[in-house]
């Protein structure tokens, strides 16, 4: 089976080609991407042993900054690479990817980022013979058949964090032959929740454990307390209604909203932080479509309170407006199957979601549960949420929402430890 896939991604590989061309085109890629995918303009290897952790984006890549400050309290001379395939997680990395252990303050670990090379045998043996790590980590669900089979041939691989959707579960019902050879290939397979063990064993893949889901572990997000002063000596008492990591779905109802709240007279304050910033063309056309007046984080480092509203197209300031937000709304709920509902937890703000969280749903439907969050079933349950919340005689309930969102995350903090002590059996 793996010889005909191989044999496959080398002749489809003009194709492939073209694929990134088109991508490049669209600015998902840019030289660098192109280059390292094809194990080219690599960085040096540093001396020592070297976990690679495998993220295939933003949520994934928080999992990977947890654990790489995790092993090496543990492994102080431990030296990581993370993987990664979009220039969003690229970028957040590169802000806050531990280089020459200024983070950590070991004196010999070093931490670096690549993009995942293509799944061609021939990049995917040079990637690894340049790397040459002591064990590889894949966080989540991302499932490359040649880098995992060629990558066990060297090395211990674990699975880490793993989740199944509702719907790559049906899909790899289809094809259990092709799943259970692939996770086969790892040592030990982590699920982050009780309905993805049930999916996994369903499947035929009886290694797998349930040791909870790794994002609860995730370290609150960096601030930087320079800009967080700036911004709230402009911002004052204002409240801040909060769009995080949206896509076109999420922006078409909440600039609505927006344009709503505005005629209605409503003081507040919103603000949106693009999942992919290089869209930041589409979405400034849609306001102005919209006759919203609006100012761009990369060319107005400090918003105008005469603007509608403010658009952030940069890297690595989550943390950033989450401290800022009176109420967040996470984006891709409207479409995408959500994205980290956890990250906001640890600030003081209500959390709502929009009614697709597939991608986040045990972990939604746990902290709704739990009052620490609320998940609409439309765009109208949406405003009438917001306008709820920013309506101060609504403010205790407010106050209730985000103390249990605190507590919620708080509660579940062991889970780290518990994947230490899985993934230190492989560095002894």
């Amino acid at each position: 089976m793996i010889f005909i896939y191989n044999l496959l991604s080398l002749l489809l590989f003009p194709i492939y080609l073209l694929v990134l061309l088109v991508r490049l085109c669209k600015k998902k890629e840019n030289l660098k991407s192109i280059l390292q995918r094809h194990s080219l303009l690599m960085p040096s290897r540093p001396d020592g042993q070297l976990v690679w952790i495998h993220a295939a984006s933003v949520g994934e890549s928080m999992v990977a900054l947890t654990l790489i400050k995790a092993i090496s309290t543990e492994h102080p001379k431990m030296n990581f690479l993370v993987t990664t395939g979009t220039l969003s997680s690229a970028g957040l990395l590169a802000n806050w990817l531990p280089s020459n252990a200024q983070h950590q303050g070991a004196q010999h670990q070093d931490a670096q980022h690549q993009f995942v090379p293509i799944d061609n045998i021939l990049i995917v043996r040079k990637f690894l013979k340049h790397w040459r790590p002591k064990l590889g980590i894949f966080i989540e669900s991302e499932f490359w058949p040649c880098l995992i089979n060629e990558s066990a041939k060297n090395f211990d691989l674990i699975l880490a964090n793993a989740r199944l959707s509702d719907r790559s579960f049906a899909r790899w019902q289809k094809r259990r032959g092709i799943f259970n050879f692939i996770t086969s290939k790892f040592k030990t397979i982590l699920v982050q929740s009780k309905t993805d063990l049930d999916k996994y064993q369903n499947l035929g893949c009886g290694r797998a454990i349930n040791l909870g889901n790794l994002k609860f572990a995730n370290k609150e997000l960096e601030v930087d307390t320079e800009k967080l002063a700036s911004l709230k000596s402009i911002f004052g008492d204002k409240k801040i209604f909060l769009a995080s990591s949206t896509h076109k779905e999420d922006e078409e109802v909440t600039l609505k909203i927006i344009k709503s709240l505005k005629q209605k007279n409503i003081d507040y304050y919103p603000i949106i932080i693009l999942r992919h910033p290089e869209r930041v063309g589409e979405l400034a056309k849609a306001c102005a479509q919209l006759g919203l007046k609006f100012s761009i984080r990369s060319k107005s480092p400090a918003p105008s309170l005469g603007d509608d509203l403010y658009i952030v197209d940069s890297f690595g300031e989550l943390g950033l407006f989450y401290s800022l937000a009176y109420i967040s709304f996470i984006g891709g709920s409207f479409k995408h199957g959500g994205h980290n509902l956890v990250e906001p937890a640890y600030f003081d703000n209500v959390i709502l979601l929009g009614p697709d969280m597939s991608n986040f749903q045990n972990i939604a439907d746990d902290m709704t549960s739990h009052k620490a969050a609320i998940q609409v079933r439309n765009a109208e349950e949406l405003a009438e949420q917001i306008e709820f919340f920013l309506d101060e005689k609504n403010s205790k309930e407010r106050s209730l929402y985000s103390a249990n969102a605190q507590n919620f995350v708080d509660s579940r903090k062991e889970t780290l430890n518990n994947y230490l002590t899985a993934i230190d059996k492989f560095l002894k």
